[in-house]
């Protein structure tokens, strides 16, 4: 529809209205509480029906708990600690043994289980009860539970005799820890056997061993094998010192000789040589001339160069330069003769060292020999050792009768059954009925896609939502059609008044006077709408005329004129009778009729040829309002043909019965007719579900609110009613 009257399809399902709020759900349950006392009644039904199939079943349960420490043996280190709780793997093995059929028939054969009566029945699932049976009926009477963060281990059993649920329990938790001692005593067993052979192929290896090191010892002659190895490598070491010492100062003589060769007739650059410089007669020469020059510098104090001493002393001074001149000149030779010295040295020293290096190697070969011979002989000796000692803990080991867990706690005979629980399984049953009816009735109320609140229907329609009206009883409905007369301070007579008010604030501004009533379909109580509203103009002194323009099935002379058969609006279409002919009075002050008249063949066609708009016009001259009472828009096409005649336009619908789309439908086609909708009247509107469906909550319009139900209106006036009552809305 154009005008932004009201939503799209496409928008339906994302309007405001359209999803649930809490006080929608609160009319859900109301409105379905039958569906769901239904299904809690089916479910308690079918918890009683459990109840009475179910045998009952009895649980015991016995614990073990795996000690924090088990008993150490002194010197058994690689004994494991089990401070920590169970593992998982370890819980899940524990679970797997218990559940194995070998566990089961040991039980069952060592408590001659099969020889008590109420272990299993004769017969098992339909089949007689052999030991492979009884296997899978212990089995499934198990309830293994390690809990998390413990050492304990629950051992619990179901059963339909207590007693017997107490029994196996114990037999369980007690073949079990018997099992586990057993197996620890097998294993201990077999280990000591192994360690046994191990320590006398260990003392084989250990003698011969230490006879085969006994025997190179002699044929060797190496008793004292250790101290000369030590005194060879001792001289070995000191040889090789001296070499390195030799081949150093030969090669500082090498550089001394070479320099010397090449500088031996210059003394100064001789001296510079680090060999020529350190020669103690050099450096004796050279303390020898700073001695002299000392002296002649004291001389020279007190005496002349003429004086004989220090003639003297120049002299020694000149004979001293020219002696050590003369050896320096001589130093090459000397250099060249302490290299050729160096030389033999250094041979010597190699030779030597080769020497020694050749009996260390013989030396060596004895001694790598000794050593492999002595490490086989420890490592035999301290296998034995390990050995024996290991033995000793297997065998202390063995006699302890202890496997770290044992029975915490013995198993109880119960006195209440585990199953059934009635109380839990009628709860339980009783929940998951009424859940079931809840989302039943919530997908019900979510599959039903007619216009159910005041708030829905102007959030997906967009129009306002001008009444109301609160449901009533079809028998009801028949007795008081019209309301404002027969029951003048009920609710719905109060729902009237709000749609005249309504009306009125929306056509205040233009002054409209004729108001059509139409609906989408038939049966949504347009005709019940349109009387009543037209009686509450009436009433309130306004010249109203309502007008039966449903041609195909009026309902406006059974209303209003006691079923007369007068002629109305078919006979002045039709021109057989004119203006005033059709127009009668009504049992109501200020009301007149103009009922359908003859049933017409074709309404259509005459509603399109006739002048209707000269009708209104005369008819506006002579009453101040005019309610037309139409056929339902999507079933023909008559009302279409008025819409052009009217100034306000009600859609009548029925609440929560009405489709969605229907009313989309409706407004659509009087938006292509080019006419606006006034707003929709909610008709039909549960009662106890006022305060979500209307604006009317708790019993507002009572009689203690509007007057005496009593009061009734006469045939042309009104009876009983407050002045403001009537006052409530101006006349215009």
């Amino acid at each position: 529809m154009d005008n932004g009257n009201h939503r799209s399809d496409s928008n339906l399902e994302a309007s405001p209205g359209s999803s649930l709020d809490l006080d929608q759900l609160w009319y859900v349950v109301r409105e379905k509480a039958w569906l769901i006392m239904l299904f809690g009644l089916l479910g308690i039904l079918g918890g009683l029906a459990y109840i009475h199939k179910t045998p009952l079943t009895y649980y015991s349960q016995a614990i073990i708990v795996v000690d924090p420490e088990p008993i150490k043996v002194v010197g058994y280190d690689d004994v494991q600690d089990t401070k920590d709780p169970i593992s998982d793997e370890m819980a899940q093995t524990l679970k797997a043994v218990f559940t194995s059929r070998e566990f089961a028939q040991e039980v069952i054969e060592n408590y001659d289980l099969l020889d008590f009566p109420n272990f299993v029945p004769k017969t098992y699932n339909g089949k007689a009860v052999d030991e492979g049976g009884a296997i899978g009926a212990l089995i499934g009477m198990e309830r293994i539970n390690l809990p998390m963060g413990t050492r304990f281990i629950n051992v619990g059993v179901i059963h339909s005799d207590p007693m017997m649920a107490k029994l196996l329990a114990d037999f369980l938790a007690r073949h079990y820890c018997q099992r586990a001692l057993d197996e620890k005593q097998a294993t201990a067993k077999t280990e000591i056997d192994y360690l046994q052979k191990q320590a006398l192929a260990a003392s084989v290896n250990l003698t011969k061993s230490t006879e085969a090191e006994n025997d190179y010892v002699k044929n060797t002659q190496a008793v004292s094998l250790v101290s000369e190895h030590d005194t060879v490598v001792s001289e070995l070491k000191s040889k090789n010192t001296d070499l390195m010492a030799a081949r150093a100062d030969l090669l500082r003589l090498q550089a001394d000789d070479d320099q010397a060769q090449k500088e031996k007739d210059n003394p100064d650059e001789l001296l510079a040589i680090p060999t020529v410089a350190n020669d103690p007669q050099i450096m004796e020469a050279k303390e020898l001339i700073n001695d002299i020059q000392g002296r002649i510098q004291v001389l020279q104090l007190r005496y002349t160069e003429k004086h004989p001493k220090m003639i003297l002393a120049r002299i020694q001074l000149a004979d001293a330069q020219d002696n050590l001149k003369k050896y320096v000149l001589n130093i090459p030779d000397v250099i060249h003769a302490k290299l050729a010295a160096a030389e033999t040295r250094v041979g010597n020293f190699a030779a030597a060292l080769h020497a020694q290096e050749e009996v260390a190697m013989k030396l060596d070969d004895v001694h790598v020999q000794y050593d492999q011979l002595e490490r086989q002989k420890q490592t035999d000796q301290a296998l034995f050792d390990g050995i024996l000692t290991r033995l000793k803990e297997s065998k202390v080991a063995t006699g302890m009768d202890s496997t770290g867990m044992h029975i915490f706690e013995n198993a109880q005979v119960p006195v209440d059954p585990m199953q059934p629980r009635k109380s839990k399984t009628l709860g339980i049953s009783l929940a998951g009925g009424l859940v079931v009816g809840l989302l039943l009735a919530f997908g019900l109320h979510m599959m039903d896609s007619s216009v159910k609140t005041v708030d829905q229907a102007e959030a997906v329609l967009g129009l306002t939502v001008l009444a109301s009206i609160p449901r009533q009883s079809q028998s009801r409905l028949r007795e008081s059609s019209l309301a404002l007369v027969k029951a003048p301070g009920s609710p719905v007579a109060e729902a009237f008044r709000s749609l005249r008010t309504s009306i009125f604030l929306a056509g205040k501004a233009k002054g409209r006077k004729i108001v059509l009533f139409t609906s989408t379909l038939a049966g949504e109580g347009k005709t019940f709408c349109s009387t009543n509203y037209a009686t509450s103009l009436a009433q309130q002194g306004l010249r109203t005329l309502i007008i039966d323009a449903d041609l195909r099935s009026p309902m406006i002379r059974t209303v209003l004129l006691a079923n007369r058969k007068v002629p109305g609006l078919g006979e002045l279409l039709t021109r057989k009778a004119g203006m005033d002919a059709v127009i009668h009075d009504s049992e109501i002050e200020n009301l007149w009729v103009m009922p359908a008249g003859d049933l017409l063949p074709n309404p259509a066609e005459m509603l399109a040829r006739s002048d209707m708009e000269v009708i209104m016009r005369q008819l506006l001259e002579k009453y101040e309002r005019v309610v037309i009472d139409t056929a339902p828009i999507t079933a023909v096409s008559d009302t279409l043909l008025l819409l052009e005649h009217a100034e306000s336009i009600c859609l009548v619908a029925h609440a929560g019965r009405t489709p969605r789309k229907w009313i989309l439908r409706a407004l659509k086609l009087i938006g292509e007719s080019g006419s606006r909708v006034a707003g929709v009247i909610l008709n039909q509107m549960p009662m106890r579900m006022a305060g979500v469906y209307s604006y009317y909550p708790g019993k507002y319009g009572d009689p203690e609110v509007y007057g005496s139900t009593n009061g009734s209106y006469g045939s042309r006036g009104r009876k009983d009613e407050p002045e403001e009552v009537v006052q409530s809305e101006p006349r215009f």
